[in-house]
């Protein structure tokens, strides 16, 4: 429960709304007890011929009687003349000091007999004057009247609880609002690793889901835990004006009430953990399955996806049964629990009905259970209190569930909060000065799994000159991509330095790192926004003069012409409504917009047609002048673009050189051109 706490106190801004609900709450729970407690007026019209100022009369005249009887107060003196004597007296024998221990037990019940007939005096008089006194004397009109009364204490009830559930959902709402942002917020600086390592789909599981379950106990704790304990002690206190003691005996079983709690909340909680677990399994088969949608239909699997999503909800829809198995459970324990209980207590106030006694006999020891003898009415009174005394102890039996429920879902949320980002932006750190002189790799090693995989990167060193452009190529997996990662600090190497300038990029100001990279990747993300937007995005003050000569220069304007809507025009989700190439082009029209004294390129032609890669390279030869650039490619024709060319293999630099040097001297990378430079027929033949 300690994350479910630490959710609550993110409500704490809201504390102003949450007084006034529990204020509200007081009202309702006071108006519930109060509209019950016309019952007792109601029995006594319904019963007897008197109507209520006659009944008030003769009860005050009754307790008025036994207040001032003389020998009462005789008897009561005499008792404490004898104490008083024995008290003075030395030493007792142990039979006299029994004899006091029981003179005083008697004096104590008849003074207490004594103060509860001058308060019941004083109450009645009380209710004369302020209430009975101002109904008619017309017993059927006083009922009208005490029904209308029911009806307006009902209504107004109703608003307090309004008014309590609104503000109660109100914070609920607010701080989930917070928790959100919160949780974006977290996510988007973690490192690319730990994204990595949750998942895309983990993460809107529990920024979703689990987020809403975390609200629903926090609702329930705000509402149903307050308002429903309040009725209950609203309940009893009026039962106990009637009969402390026999309201004593309903409240014993509310001890093997909380045992049985106790025992279904941790049961609860380990079954609301795998159903949460179960719907990360169900988003990441969503997510799978319809990201790759065109791999789906091309290879005809989506029966298999269909089995595989089924399987995936079965576990989910048993483990979810369980869960709605536990709840159903604890409602029937806790109501026939909250049954006996009031059964007991009404068997026993029967007895002393319908026997005329104020005390019963248990295993031969004499137990008082009420001050005077106890009526029908009251009776019927004391028990509607006590069942209605049992329905919020029932009901909170679900809210109990349902608040481990919100726990298990507030600790997979602090979980992922509380994960701590490796690679730190370094707000105090030494700024990274605008890239003029050069930038190295010094002794790189690095594994996506540190001890557990042979390293991706293995002693990379290499040196690049300011302006330079630079050619990585190698076989697929060899670690290209990976090496260039490590530049914006996507990672950070395991052993090993990257120096910008002369400085750490693990130690140095992140943010003015990362303000000099243009990035353009294999894989093109586009945002659901406008193509001005996206090409903006790096920049989100450029005109839009300079957006339209940025797509010039990436030719991206001629395809943008054409669309309906121009540079207004929606791309959709990913990019949808575009193809791979324009996509692409949108991309580099992005990067080039940024204007970064460092741009990476990794295969950013992959998707473009031979007639826009030519007009491509042509705009790139005067756009990377002045800027160290880094080119990532397959195709060979991008190389004419490269001052120098790195060929990697297996993690390691094999060499560096020119073209010309490298077919000369480089296996690994005659391969390389041999393999671009077969027909194209030949090399399906190979293949």
């Amino acid at each position: 429960m300690r994350n479910f706490t630490r959710g609550l106190k993110q409500s704490w801004p809201y504390r102003s709304r949450l007084i006034l609900s529990l204020i509200a709450a007081v009202f309702a729970s006071a108006l519930w007890s109060l509209n019950l407690s016309a019952i007792y007026p109601v029995l006594q019209i319904l019963s007897t011929d008197q109507n209520l100022q006659d009944w008030v009369d003769k009860e005050i005249g009754r307790y008025q009687a036994v207040a001032s009887d003389p020998a009462r107060h005789a008897k009561i003196a005499d008792m404490r003349a004898k104490l008083a004597e024995m008290e003075n007296q030395p030493e007792r024998l142990d039979r006299e000091n029994h004899s006091r221990r029981q003179l005083s037990k008697d004096l104590a019940r008849r003074e207490d007999e004594l103060a509860d007939a001058n308060s019941r005096v004083y109450w009645h008089r009380w209710l004369k004057d302020k209430v009975v006194r101002f109904l008619p004397t017309n017993r059927f009109q006083t009922f009208v009247w005490i029904m209308i009364a029911v009806i307006v204490g009902v209504a107004v009830k109703g608003f307090f609880e309004f008014w309590q559930e609104s503000l109660v959902g109100g914070v609920v709402c607010r701080t989930l609002f917070d928790l959100r942002n919160r949780f974006f917020r977290s996510a988007i600086h973690q490192d690319t690793r730990q994204l990595l390592d949750s998942g895309t789909p983990e993460l809107m599981a529990r920024m979703t889901n689990d987020l809403e379950q975390f609200g629903g106990g926090m609702k329930i704790l705000y509402g149903k835990m307050i308002v429903e304990p309040l009725k209950a002690v609203g309940c009893i206190t009026a039962a106990c004006l009637i009969s402390w003691q026999l309201t004593l005996t309903f409240i014993v079983f509310v001890v093997p009430a909380a045992i049985v709690l106790g025992r279904v909340s941790r049961i609860m909680k380990k079954a609301s953990r795998k159903v949460l677990e179960r719907m990360s399994d169900l988003y990441k088969i969503l997510r799978e399955t319809f990201d790759g949608i065109r791999v789906v239909k091309a290879f005809t699997m989506e029966p298999a996806e269909r089995r595989r999503f089924r399987m995936a909800n079965d576990e989910y829809y048993r483990r979810s049964l369980r869960v709605i198995r536990i709840d159903a459970f604890t409602g029937p324990i806790m109501e026939t629990l909250g049954i006996a209980a009031v059964g007991f207590a009404l068997l026993t106030g029967a007895y002393l009905v319908m026997e005329k006694q104020t005390q019963i006999t248990l295993f031969g020891v004499s137990v008082t259970m009420c001050d005077g003898p106890l009526g029908f009415e009251a009776l019927l009174q004391l028990y509607v209190f006590l069942a209605a005394t049992a329905d919020p102890i029932r009901r909170l039996s679900s809210v109990y569930t349902k608040i481990q429920s919100g726990a298990v879902a507030a600790d997979r949320v602090f979980l992922m909060l509380d994960k701590q980002p490796s690679i730190r932006p370094n707000a105090d750190g030494p700024m990274v000065p605008r890239h003029a002189k050069s930038i190295e790799f010094r002794n790189v090693c690095f594994s996506y799994v540190p001890g557990q995989e042979r390293g991706t990167l293995d002693q990379i060193t290499l040196t690049v000159k300011a302006g330079e452009t630079i050619a990585i190529v190698g076989p697929n997996g060899c670690g290209k991509s990976t090496l260039l990662g490590l530049l914006p600090r996507f990672f950070d190497p395991d052993y090993g330095v990257v120096l910008v300038d002369g400085v750490n990029v693990r130690t140095g100001n992140l943010r003015s790192l990362r303000k000099q990279i243009g990035l353009v990747s294999q894989d093109t993300v586009l945002f659901d926004d406008t193509i001005l937007a996206n090409i903006a995005y790096g920049r989100p003050g450029a005109t839009r003069e300079e957006i339209e000569a940025a797509a010039k220069q990436a030719f991206a304007h001629e395809f943008i012409a054409t669309k309906p809507a121009g540079y207004d025009e929606q791309v959709g989700e990913l990019g949808s409504s575009l193809s791979g190439g324009q996509k692409q082009r949108l991309a580099l029209a992005r990067a080039i917009l940024r204007d970064p004294r460092i741009l990476i390129l990794d295969e950013f032609t992959s998707q473009i047609d031979a007639e826009s890669e030519a007009k491509i390279h042509q705009a790139l030869k005067e756009f990377v002048k002045g800027r160290t650039t880094f080119l990532i490619t397959h195709r060979f024709s991008t190389l004419e673009l490269a001052d120098r060319i790195v060929v990697m293999e297996a993690g390691r630099i094999v060499a560096v050189g020119t073209h010309q040097e490298l077919l000369a001297g480089c296996g690994t990378y005659q391969r390389l051109h041999e393999a671009q430079s077969q027909p194209e027929g030949l090399r399906l033949k190979a293949a």
